[in-house]
């Protein structure tokens, strides 16, 4: 009897016993710890569990479940049959963490490793416990080695039984409704389950698809849905794109040229596109034409420039204020004829040059200099991948000289493709070549006033 009623006892006061009299922090009431502890890693709150007793349960309460595995990712990368023995601690490590948590709901919902179908129980096990959970935000990234797309035969496929609605199940349809947020890479989505997502989760303001092979025909209409925000990318099955009378604000796609259809969207103010090669040949701009009179920001991913782009037409956009453009950086070819771009945006405030550097050799010639056209609300301009190729002076040159109210250059000399694998020693000295280089050639002609940031 006296061990039990000592049990009892230090049960009842761990508050006092478990901890010293300077643990202030441990002293803070629960709900504040729990807070604090989702702002940890899922890996840094478990282990709280062995400072104390009082520790040990309160990551079970936390509201975001953020399986981050990055650096066994970056293994992989290197090694990629070690994924054989990865892939099990991962998807261990994620039931247990499941059957631990205790919370009543969660915000959100991160699974992020190499997994694919052939681990479809676990992830369908996954999907369920986030939707019952009520989840905000939920994000399956099934990158190959962490980085890549696989082929779509080899995805996870993703459940339609959990956002199904079946007759008389009023449960299923509650937790739905909580879904604001769903981010899937190298899952394949059927047009069903399209259709059931946009139909069910009726809360659904963010969708993002990346390398599905399911889908073909994607249509996006009704005034009843709530989507804001739509992405997909390198879905090479898909054909068609159809989104009418909703309140989109942001639409973006990656992939091979297909028919966009956009009507009557009158929120829609930011789209991101690259189709094609170069996207004109695929008559980008007449496909976003509803769109061209209030639309605010322009991504355009222009893989291989054509040679002939200064002799196209582009229609005035009246409104946009930030133009970016991404493009493959091919020997010194001149980018001066994408001005034209930036002239026809009367109102543009930022431009962007993103150089995806292909094989950036300099040659040496003498610069040029494209006609000037007064650039009068332009107040910062990027150029991201700067390697000091003569073409890269002549795109700052002209906005120096044509941008009378420029407040800010910045200059990113470094390499943008993103790998896992660690940027070589080789790599590592161009980017310091071209960030002196940069220095160089723009300090003596960068107007008094305006900054210039070299990163």
């Amino acid at each position: 009897m006296r061990k039990r009623a000592r049990v009892a006892q230090n049960k009842g006061d761990h508050h006092q016993h478990d901890f010293n009299s300077n643990d202030f922090i441990s002293r803070m009431p629960d709900d504040i710890l729990i807070s604090i502890l989702s702002r940890l890693s899922l890996k840094e709150a478990t282990t709280t569990s062995n400072l104390s007793t009082r520790w040990r349960y309160l990551w079970c309460q936390t509201d975001g479940l953020d399986f981050d595995a990055n650096e066994k990712l970056d293994k992989i990368a290197k090694d990629p049959k070690s994924r054989i023995t990865e892939r099990p601690k991962y998807i261990n490590w994620v039931n247990r963490v499941t059957r631990q948590h205790k919370a009543p709901t969660i915000i959100s919902f991160r699974i992020s490793f190499d997994l694919d179908k052939s681990s479809k129980g676990a992830i369908d096990k996954w999907v369920d416990f986030a939707i019952s959970k009520r989840v905000q935000k939920l994000e399956l990234d099934l990158l190959e080695n962490g980085e890549t797309l696989r082929q779509p035969p080899k995805n996870y496929v993703f459940p339609i039984k959990s956002i199904n609605l079946p007759k008389l199940v009023y449960r299923r349809e509650t937790e739905l409704k909580f879904l604001k947020s769903l981010f899937l890479k190298c899952v394949n989505v059927s047009e069903e389950a399209f259709g059931k997502l946009l139909t069910n989760c009726s809360g659904l303001q963010h969708l993002s698809i990346h390398g599905s092979g399911d889908l073909v025909n994607v249509k996006i209409n009704g005034p009843s849905l709530v989507l804001k925000y739509f992405e997909i990318v390198f879905c090479f099955g898909v054909k068609s794109i159809e989104i009418k009378d909703v309140k989109i604000e942001s639409f973006s796609y990656l992939g091979p040229g297909i028919t966009i259809n956009l009507s009557n969207l009158p929120m829609l103010h930011e789209i991101s596109i690259g189709e094609g090669y170069s996207g004109f040949e695929n008559n980008v701009f007449g496909q976003i034409s509803c769109c061209i009179p209030h639309l605010q920001i322009l991504t355009l991913d222009i893989y291989s420039p054509e040679e002939n782009i200064k002799s196209l037409s582009f229609p005035e956009l009246p409104k946009l204020k930030q133009l970016i453009l991404k493009v493959g950086a091919w020997d010194d070819d001149s980018l001066l004829e994408f001005t034209s771009l930036a002239k026809a945006c009367p109102n543009l405030r930022r431009f962007v040059m993103q150089l995806i550097w292909m094989s950036p050799s300099k040659r040496r010639r003498k610069i040029r200099h494209a006609p000037n056209h007064p650039h009068q609300h332009l107040e910062v301009v990027e150029i991201v991948g700067y390697y000091g190729r003569t073409s890269d002076l002549e795109l700052a040159v002209y906005f120096i000289e044509n941008a009378s109210s420029l407040q800010k250059i910045m200059i990113d000399p470094r390499y943008q493709i993103l790998e896992r694998t660690p940027i070589g020693n080789e790599q590592l000295k161009k980017e310091k070549a071209a960030r002196s280089c940069a220095k160089k050639q723009l300090e003596p002609i960068t107007p008094h006033g305006v900054e210039l940031v070299i990163l």
